[in-house]
């Protein structure tokens, strides 16, 4: 007759791809990616290292389950309907909001190639063939693409500033007119009730999509 199923917790915690995943984001978020290894990572699961190569590869199996994990919030359909121009902006967004929320993984992503990423690779077919629709030359494309992406990611690491890092804590003698600047982008913020980084990314994105051509 078989040994009854033990009650009560599992004495080993049970891991699965999708837990690890969220462990990893929040690991990456206390530790920062220069100090995020796979036994923090281990210890934060309450496992032994061992236990998370039946789930990930390795530490750049992981990386890319990462990165299919934020990839698969950015959404780049409106390059289907839309201009490429007019299409840049919503999928920008979603873009600098899917890092944003995760800012602490972009070091980590951009030291380890895509491998052939299913989620990013599907998530930059729209983008490309509606920018060829608009005439753009393709060899133009993917540059055009990266700078783009210089930015947002930028942008995304903002959300990690404090907001006052260009106050000028009241010095009106050395720069009078940085400090009315200062203020009145204050004033309007809050007023739209926007944060700084929010406001800068609107700002530079406008100014991006109005300088980007396929000529």
């Amino acid at each position: 007759m078989p040994s009854p199923r033990p009650r009560g917790r599992p004495r080993t915690p049970i891991l699965s791809q999708a837990g690890i995943i969220s462990g990893a984001l929040t690991v990456l978020a206390e530790t920062g990616a220069d100090e995020f290894t796979m036994a923090r990572l281990a210890g934060h699961l309450g496992v032994q290292t061992p236990a998370l190569y039946k789930h990930v590869r390795n530490r750049r199996d992981l990386v890319n389950l990462i990165r299919m994990e934020i990839a698969a919030n950015i959404d780049s359909s409106a390059f289907e309907t839309l201009p490429w121009r007019e299409a840049m902006v919503p999928w920008a967004r979603s873009y600098r909001d899917a890092f944003a929320s995760n800012p602490h993984v972009i070091t980590l992503l951009a030291t380890i190639p895509m491998d052939g990423n299913p989620s990013s690779l599907r998530m930059y077919e729209p983008v490309v063939r509606g920018m060829q629709r608009g005439g753009w030359p393709l060899k133009e494309i993917v540059p055009a693409i990266v700078a783009v992406e210089s930015f947002i990611v930028g942008s995304s690491l903002d959300v990690l500033a404090d907001p006052d890092n260009l106050s000028p804590k009241g010095d009106t003698e050395t720069a009078p007119e940085f400090v009315q600047a200062v203020d009145a982008r204050d004033a309007e913020d809050a007023r739209l009730g926007r944060g700084h980084a929010e406001h800068a990314f609107e700002v530079g994105l406008a100014a991006l999509v109005r300088g980007l051509s396929p000529e």
